[in-house]
Order: structure tokens, then sequence, then C-alpha cells
């Protein structure tokens, strides 16, 4: 059975992942949440948004905190003006 993309993205589930993701990324971009907070919020997203990929999850496991602690490091900083 195929799943199209509105399908998809109807599913309370996935709804429910991206309003996970999305308030991690933006919490952590915006200084609202420390990297401890987000990168929980972060990982917790992902069994939602692809429930049945494992590989997905395990390689996720490794590369989101790398990432999250990253975007802290940015996130922090005002932006800078160009001259």
């Amino acid at each position: 059975m195929k799943i199209r993309f509105a399908d998809w993205l109807r599913q309370p589930s996935t709804l429910t992942g991206l309003s996970l993701l999305i308030g991690g990324v933006s919490g952590l971009l915006t200084g609202a949440f420390h990297a401890d907070i987000a990168t929980p919020l972060i990982l917790s997203s992902l069994p939602k948004l692809l429930p049945d990929n494992s590989t997905v999850r395990v390689v996720s496991d490794a590369v989101v905190p790398a990432v999250v602690n990253a975007l802290d490091r940015k996130g922090g900083q005002p932006p800078t003006k160009n001259s």
C-alpha cells in the first residue's frame, strides 16, 4: 500500500512528531531551550515521524546530539551585521 504525503501528514503521530521537532529546533535556536532539553525533544520526534525505519533511528541517536550541540553554540549568539 502506497502512502501519499498528504495522508502521512494527516496522521496524529506525524503531527505530534512535527510539533516536537519544530519546538525543539526553534527553542534551541532562539535560546529558550538548553541543549539538554532540546535533544530529547528532537530524538523523540523521530519515531513519530519514521515509525518503521529502525536504521534511521540508530543513525539519528548518534547524529542528533552532535547537531544539537552545534546549533546550541550558534543559537546563543546574536546575529552579526554585514558591513
